[in-house]
């Protein structure tokens, strides 16, 4: 297997996990929803830091960093904005 194949393979494999998660966004309590939330987001960030990988494209570094940065904010603003029920 090459390595471009290898993580290819790992980023179709984090994309699955992202589906119970996904499921507990939507139908679970708002404390485990939060939790989900930044699930999500932090296996968004490895899945593209994959495929950056994966095709061979250092230039594609760039969007999950600046992601991780910009969805940990989101987190931090969606916790505020449900405090008020936790």
């Amino acid at each position: 297997m090459t390595g471009s194949l290898v993580f290819g393979i790992a980023a179709i494999v984090m994309l699955a996990a992202m589906v119970p998660a996904g499921v507990v966004l939507c139908r679970g309590d708002l404390s485990s929803a939060v939790v989900a939330y930044e699930f999500i987001t932090s296996v968004a960030v490895m899945v593209l830091a994959l495929l950056a990988q994966a095709f061979m494209r250092p230039s594609e570094f760039e969007l999950p960093v600046l992601l991780a940065a910009l969805l940990f904010g989101g987190g931090l603003v969606f916790v505020r904005v449900i405090e008020r029920w936790l």
